[in-house]
């Protein structure tokens, strides 16, 4: 079973939930698919045995033939090429690889080369967590590229807990989109409700069932709370508004090491998405 956590905006505790979840089950996968800002490893501390570096291929051109390489830029719908007169000006970062100019440009006047754009780094902590993370180089916008990579990875017959990049944009719709169940974590403010009720109709369209739990429960006001009632939303859990919390967090320690009493929480948790899964 899959299990993806996700949040509207960033800094609501979506790590923190994601990895009390890896720990409370133990054995299972974890993969960080927030590859602009992978962190779930300070708190898992996986032992990294191997990386592999992601590339695509893209195009350089020969500008001093004096060809034009107007086709070039007409069919690239990425707007990555612009040429102007027989100058290229080439945007590698909204480069696609898709090979376009290779097929329409001057022949023999464009060549490929392999491009970095990140890694893929596979580790394992102890007892049971196969750990798989991307990282996306710093400048490259492509994100989904490496995601498209940690998916081909996922262990289906596995527990499977996917950290989520926060927002409702593409990287977080390819990070839930295999997922049978999402948990969405959200804190009780105005701007927790108005990301909630963004993700939740995102969820509601790729028609993936999900719970919420609400961090830093305390705080706000309770129009969190009324809103998933009013709806029939269920909330899994509410994590009090605590600052030993934070503390054992600024120390790369999780939620179920500040209080164990939690692991046996979210194993509960983990027990009712399997009923509800199995109902469906």
């Amino acid at each position: 079973m899959i299990i993806s956590v996700a949040s509207g905006k960033g800094g609501t505790g979506k790590t923190t939930v994601a990895v009390a979840l890896a720990k409370a089950i133990n054995y299972c996968q974890f993969i960080d698919y927030d590859v602009e800002a992978p962190n779930a490893d300070l708190f898992l501390k996986p032992d990294i045995k191997h990386v592999k570096k992601i590339t695509i291929r893209q195009p350089y051109f020969f500008t001093s033939s004096g060809k034009s390489f107007k086709t070039c830029s007409d069919f690239c719908h990425y707007n990555a090429v612009a040429a102007i007169g027989n100058d290229v000006i080439f945007f590698s970062e909204l480069c696609h690889g898709c090979g376009g100019c290779m097929l329409v440009g001057p022949e023999g006047l464009i060549r490929e080369k392999e491009v970095v754009i990140g890694e893929i780094r596979k580790g394992f902590c102890c007892p049971g967590i196969n750990f798989l993370m991307g990282d996306l180089k710093p400048g490259s916008m492509r994100t989904t590229t490496i995601q498209s990579e940690l998916e081909k990875n996922i262990d289906y017959d596995n527990y499977v807990i996917i950290d989520c990049p926060p927002g409702n944009s593409c990287s977080m719709v390819m990070a839930v989109k295999c997922s049978d169940f999402c948990i969405l974590v959200t804190e009780p403010t105005p701007f927790g409700l108005n990301d909630l009720v963004i993700s939740i109709d995102v969820l509601n369209k790729l028609k993936i069932p999900f719970g919420v739990i609400v961090n830093r429960f305390g705080i706000g006001n309770d129009e969190v709370i009324n809103y998933c009632q009013s709806r029939n939303i269920k909330i899994l859990a509410k994590i009090p508004n605590d600052l030993n919390i934070a503390k054992y967090y600024s120390q790369g320690l999780s939620l179920v090491d500040f209080d164990p009493t939690w692991q046996k929480k979210f194993t509960n948790i983990i027990s009712d998405i399997d009923k509800e899964i199995l109902q469906k």
